[in-house]
């Protein structure tokens, strides 16, 4: 039990060190921006867009779905990776039955991604 507490400790510890550091960083960044930018008038202050843009398209133009779904199976394989992490943990733990579970785990997301690539679905038209 004292090796799983281990592990996670360093990995708390990162996750802390890095939620801070970010924080840290944000709050540093506004900070500078207030200082640098405080006297300076913004040009397009009057513009009837609070976003600084013109519309270059009419507003019916039509929105690419496969962007979309291209979009979403990248959300989808970052946060497969994200699972693998605790997991690769676990499995350091558990010795041959979750090597055996990964394996088959990895190769159904790999036929998966294969499906879809034969589908035509991960290519950009």
């Amino acid at each position: 039990m004292e090796n799983v507490t281990h592990s996670y400790f360093y990995f708390l510890v990162f996750f802390l060190t890095a939620l801070l550091l970010t924080a840290g960083l944000v709050c540093f960044a506004a900070f500078l921006s207030r200082k640098l930018f405080a006297n300076r008038k913004q040009a397009d202050e009057n513009d009837s867009y609070a976003g600084g843009f013109h519309i270059l398209s009419p507003v019916t133009a039509h929105f690419p779905v496969r962007f979309a779904f291209i979009a979403l199976l990248f959300v989808l394989f970052s946060a497969e990776l994200l699972l693998l992490l605790p997991w690769a943990i676990s499995l350091h733990l558990s010795q041959n039955d979750g090597i055996v579970t990964a394996l088959l785990v990895g190769g159904l997301w790999g036929v998966g991604y294969f499906y879809e690539y034969k589908k035509g679905a991960l290519e950009w038209k």
